[in-house]
């Protein structure tokens, strides 16, 4: 695999292609949310930087090097993340694995390279580092990957070569779920793209349950029956729904808002194609016209589900939070 070959952060690939046919720094930082392809990223860097022949686009792919790599049986890279389960990288291992390592010459590149998951490096284990980070033997270079650079010490940010990676669009996202899974649903890949707000990691970890895609039809069913629903089945059917969904809770309220996105799309545009529930559109049009719903109402009713989540992430009473959601939704969506 190649750069090329990885999908979406062209920026971010091409920060990095420079060094590879030039003299690199000892150290770069990837920084970028949880899921966004840094280790990927960071590993096809690493290919390239022990790599013979390299080239701007990454490692030849077919040199010792680059096999070795492809293998996982590379004697000059090392990684070191945190294991499941833990809080942090312990120190003892930051020592073991790495600082008494470095001084040891390549076996078979022309320098060794280290990835490190920096998001498990309390002040500790970072302060163990920077020495080496101050001080690096001439064939070393140190891939760290954080999700929030605030994390790490102002001295270790200062002696690194930060490259961020960015969201990845909606169909890049589509593209990288089609590949993983020919079979998948395209409407479903759809909306994992657009759920997961372009960190492709979180769209394949959607694809493998359920509950997504059932929840968006249940909650796109509920809103378009909501304005027509009694006061009686809010507050008990309804209510049942988001108690039996709680921990689910903060998710149903970004789908819901993106449901009214679609239907202020509709608003706008009835002939847009950018729906995601192309199925549902005729009954959306339906309702948007019996009730006379305007962008002014969607956008209180996304208001509605702010407030819902400052109320439930400040530990309100729940059941008194969504009721008063629910009743404020039917008032916005009613025509009246």
């Amino acid at each position: 695999m190649s750069f090329s070959e990885l999908i979406g952060q062209y920026e971010a690939k091409k920060r990095l292609g420079v060094p590879l046919v030039g003299q690199p720094g000892h150290a770069f930082l990837l920084i970028g949310p949880s899921g966004i392809g840094k280790k990927t990223l960071g590993r096809e860097f690493a290919k390239g930087l022990l790599c013979s022949h390299p080239t701007e686009n990454g490692g030849c792919g077919t040199c010792p090097n680059c096999i070795y790599m492809r293998e996982h049986t590379h004697p000059d890279y090392r990684e070191l993340l945190l294991a499941s389960g833990e809080k942090n990288i312990k120190v003892a291992d930051v020592r073991s694995k790495i600082l008494s390592d470095v001084g040891i010459m390549a076996q078979i590149a022309t320098r060794k390279v280290y990835l490190i998951d920096a998001d498990g490096l309390a002040e500790e284990g970072q302060n163990a580092l920077l020495k080496t980070l101050e001080e690096p033997p001439a064939h070393v270079v140190f891939i760290l990957t954080v999700s929030d650079e605030s994390k790490l010490l102002p001295t270790i940010l200062s002696r690194t070569v930060s490259v961020r990676l960015i969201p990845n669009t909606e169909e890049e996202v589509v593209r990288a779920l089609m590949q993983k899974d020919p079979e998948i649903l395209p409407d479903d890949a759809t909306l994992f793209a657009r759920f997961s707000g372009g960190v492709i990691g979180y769209a394949m970890n959607l694809s493998q349950s359920s509950w997504l895609v059932e929840d968006w039809e249940e909650l796109t069913n509920l809103i378009l029956r909501m304005p027509e629903m009694t006061r009686t089945e809010l507050l008990t059917d309804t209510y049942s729904f988001f108690e039996a969904e709680k921990e689910h809770f903060v998710d149903l309220l970004a789908l819901m808002n993106m449901i009214l996105d679609e239907m202020a799309i509709t608003i706008a545009d009835p002939k847009s194609e950018r729906l995601h529930d192309a199925g549902k559109k005729d009954k959306m049009i339906s309702v948007i016209r019996k009730h006379k719903l305007t962008l002014a109402k969607i956008g209180r009713s996304s208001v509605v589900l702010t407030e819902a989540a400052k109320a439930f992430q400040a530990n309100g009473d729940f059941e008194i939070m969504v009721c008063r959601m629910l009743l404020a939704l039917k008032k916005e969506l009613s025509n009246g």
